[in-house]
């Protein structure tokens, strides 16, 4: 069935390809499995197909595969009609993938279509491939010969289980690609686990593939063992040959013969003749198309997951740190935005009382000043108090020790990535403690004028829903401007002789004995009202401290986590795109 729009599905299957992490940055070795698949599948086999009319190329990829020494190099001379891969009793001497074609495969868009999909390095006439020396994944020996069907390469891939032991990426890297899987087993062979689970990877959902049962003794045990090994794959070979035991083949003195069951066409002809390669064609692309949905699906949900660790330790990293900042901020809230927002709500709402108090607001301030200098006259200096900024400095490093304590677990317990771990141990180890041995010098931030403005706004708002009018507002205005109106004889008195109410005064507000008696009247207006301001500020200043924090201690480690966290959700969204696409141009 031809594809709705093969360009549009190739535009997304690209991108995909492109937000595909590195396998190794999978924490699952599984999940990494699955990425490496994916990617060659994308690489090789899906993006060359797709977009420039190479799913139509009349070129049928055949790749013969099996376990060791069960004649897969006999097979591949064969098919090749030259005894081009060395098969010799011994077997298991085939390392590299060798592969035949006819001369005018190597001309035009198939050669493109070729090369990119593999590292094709051409064999001379008369040469010999170096395919029983190791080499790097992808890498594909091909020979050139004018007896090989046009229409058809076939190659020859090492043993399926050496490779699958030592070096998997190599064989998924060339198996992904092809078109048809000719697949050989024995008796001694058929029921292998290991050969069932990589024929079972190769072959996906439903890409064509063929059984040769070689050194075939009696036809019906053969069929016996092939429908065994069928069923535990979990869907049919389009075809199955049986090649019984031929001494002149050992020998090297024939060709390995074959014979279809089940009343297929001949090996050679199902491989070779146009009008069957056109139907494989097909069927490998759709195949191909559903792994890789498959695929698509498995890694997009394995991205998901990989995000989870670090956006979990980037909230709680920044849950807690605000957590540290709150209650720093708890040790120095500032009474006097709320007494002056009462003031200033007062004012507002009462022009008479607004003119009759202003004047008095100057001498307040002045005797303030007269006041202290009083007072220090008579009694000397205060000795030094500590100040509210020296708690909040000291709850932040508490508050950072603590937060070490509890991070090391994490540390220890961190599965994922080394560069990961090196930065949480950075962030949580010695040096960190050594740090919060100096001061931490956020001055600034004590006095955040941002901060007070805004707690400004939210008490005003506050105050103003609390005053309603009616004979409480009314007293309240009237208070306040009896306040306003005491004699300053008999304040300074209060101020110089008590040192309580005065010295109250002097240390909250800056005024006489405005602000202890205000702070009395906001009180009347509920006692919600002032821990309703102190958690505004907690949360407000809390979280300006916190991102001090963040900022000094931490910025390495969240920008980190956060590009961790983000960058696996957009693999996710992308992967996931691409599934959907594919997943339309099948049903299309």
């Amino acid at each position: 069935m031809p594809l709705k729009d093969p360009r549009a599905l190739r535009t997304a299957l690209a991108s995909a390809l492109d937000a595909l992490p590195a396998s190794e940055r999978f924490p699952d070795g599984g999940d990494a499995d699955v990425a490496r698949r994916l990617a060659e599948r994308l690489r090789r086999d899906l993006l060359p197909r797709l977009g420039s009319g190479a799913e139509d190329a009349p070129l049928l990829l055949v790749a013969i595969a099996g376990p060791n020494n069960v004649g897969k190099s006999t097979l591949f001379n064969a098919l090749a009609k030259a005894p081009l891969s060395p098969a010799r009793p011994e077997g298991g001497l085939t390392k590299q993938c060798l592969a035949a074609a006819n001369p005018e495969t190597w001309t035009g868009a198939l050669k493109d279509m070729l090369t990119q999909r593999y590292d094709i390095v051409p064999v001379a006439d008369g040469a010999v491939a170096p395919v029983d020396e190791p080499g790097p994944a992808g890498r594909l020996y091909l020979v050139l010969s004018g007896v090989v069907p046009r229409g058809l390469l076939v190659m020859d891939t090492p043993d399926f289980d050496s490779v699958y032991r030592d070096n998997r990426e190599r064989a998924e890297a060339l198996l992904v690609t092809v078109d048809v899987l000719v697949f050989v087993v024995s008796r001694q062979t058929y029921q292998n686990a290991a050969l069932v689970d990589f024929l079972r990877a190769a072959v996906g959902h439903g890409k064509p593939y063929l059984l040769v049962y070689n050194e075939a003794t009696r036809e019906d045990v053969a069929r016996g063992h092939l429908d065994k090994l069928a069923q535990d794959v979990g869907h049919p070979p389009m075809a199955r040959y049986l090649a019984p035991h031929q001494p002149d083949v050992e020998a090297g003195l024939k060709p390995l013969a074959t014979e279809a069951l089940d009343g297929r066409p001949p090996l050679a002809a199902l491989l070779g003749q146009a009008e069957h390669a056109r139907e494989l064609k097909a069927r490998a692309l759709e195949a191909s198309l559903s792994d890789a949905r498959s695929e698509l699906d498995a890694v997009a949900q394995a991205a998901t997951r990989a995000a989870r660790e670090p956006e979990r330790l980037r909230q709680r990293l920044r849950h807690d740190l605000r957590g540290i900042g709150a209650q720093a901020a708890l040790k120095a809230v500032p009474a006097d935005v709320l007494v002056d927002a009462f003031r200033d709500e007062l004012d507002a709402r009462s022009t008479f009382h607004r003119f009759v108090r202003l004047p008095f607001r100057g001498l307040a301030t002045a005797l303030t000043f007269v006041s202290r200098k009083v007072r220090d006259s008579f009694t000397g200096p205060r000795p030094q108090e500590a100040l509210p900024t020296q708690a909040v400095d000291a709850s932040l490093k508490d508050g950072l020790r603590r937060l070490v304590d509890a991070f090391a677990p994490e540390v220890a317990a961190w599965r994922g990535d080394a560069e990961t771990q090196e930065k949480l141990a950075r962030a949580f180890g010695p040096a960190m403690l050594g740090r919060l041995d100096a001061p931490l010098d956020l001055g600034a931030l004590h006095a955040h004028a941002a901060d007070r403005a805004t707690l400004y706004d939210f008490c005003r708002q506050l105050v103003g829903s609390e005053l309603q009018g009616g004979m409480r507002e009314e007293l309240l205005q009237a208070l306040t401007t009896l306040v306003y109106s005491v004699p300053s004889g008999a304040a300074a008195v209060v101020t110089v002789a008590t040192g309580g109410l005065g010295h109250d005064a002097v240390v909250w507000a800056g005024t006489l004995l405005s602000t202890p008696l205000l702070e009395r009247f906001v009180d009347l207006l509920g006692a919600q009202v002032r821990a309703t301001v102190t958690r505004k500020w907690a949360d407000a200043h809390g979280a300006t401290l916190a991102q001090a924090l963040e900022t000094r201690f931490f910025a390495e480690l969240l920008s980190h986590l956060d590009a961790q966290a983000e960058g696996w959700l957009r693999t996710a969204s992308t992967l996931e795109s691409a599934r959907r696409a594919a997943e339309q141009a099948a049903a299309a």
